[in-house]
């Protein structure tokens, strides 16, 4: 690819399975490629060697606006590459990484990146396994981040802890974000409640859609949630916020 005359701005290499050897040709592309835009990696094994060989790339290419390297079985060292990549990339808006197991450290990798240092808008890492623990980290890179609108945190064993780490991220500073998915996290009554009381402490936040479906939380978390919301729109008339349950 690095010998074509007439570059790429599109290139899906998705669901191709083409395993971590191919890191470093990919990388090798990006480097020469200037003008690719966007850049599609899902589901291909590129596993912890793949992923660092592109992220070294990610370090020198100020062209690529959107990376989905999702399903890649992307492990702590990977998250860690990504990162570094993050602190010195600031074309990328939108990043998939999602359904990569890359656990608490790698979370935490991702959240030391954010905090400061990355101008993504879009981050999904959806089922990455990053627990309560990682969810405190990203909670607290929220706190600081001036940029990310969208947060995909879905199926990462958050917990009620790990809600209300976030919930207290929203209560307090944040302006920036839009919407916020934590579906699948195994979210009780306490976490609705942490949630709906960060609602309230920052009525004037920029949030309008909070996805909490397929969680365990009852009647009685729902109608605290409901509460919120009322008291956010009576405070701030005409502002749309929605709640998906």
């Amino acid at each position: 690819m690095s010998a074509r005359e007439t570059k790429l701005t599109n290139l899906d290499m998705g669901n191709n399975n083409i395993g971590h050897e191919s890191g470093e040709h990919i990388a090798a592309y990006i480097k020469t490629d200037l003008e690719l835009a966007s850049l599609n990696l899902y589901m291909n094994e590129l596993c912890d060697l793949g992923a660092i060989a592109v992220c070294k790339a990610l370090r020198q290419n100020t062209a690529i606006q959107i990376l989905d390297i999702g399903g890649n079985n992307i492990l702590q060292a990977g998250a860690e590459a990504l990162g570094d990549a993050l602190k010195e990339n600031h074309s990328l808006h939108t990043l998939e990484i999602g359904y990569n197991p890359i656990g608490p450290k790698g979370g935490a990798a991702l959240a030391d990146a954010l905090k400061f240092h990355s101008k993504l808008t879009t981050l999904r890492m959806g089922w990455c396994k990053i627990t309560k623990e990682g969810a405190w980290y990203i909670a607290d890179a929220m706190k600081y981040n001036e940029y990310v609108t969208t947060l995909d945190l879905r199926g990462n064993e958050l917990g009620d802890e790990g809600c209300a780490a976030l919930a207290q991220s929203l209560g307090m500073v944040n302006e920036n974000l839009t919407s916020l998915d934590l579906g699948y996290n195994e979210i009780k009554d306490n976490g609705a409640f942490a949630l709906a009381q960060a609602i309230k402490n920052n009525a004037d936040a920029s949030i309008t859609s909070i996805s909490l479906n397929n969680n365990y939380i009852t009647k009685f978390g729902e109608v605290t949630l409901t509460e919120a919301v009322e008291l956010v729109q009576e405070l701030n008339p005409g502002r749309d916020l929605y709640i998906h349950l």
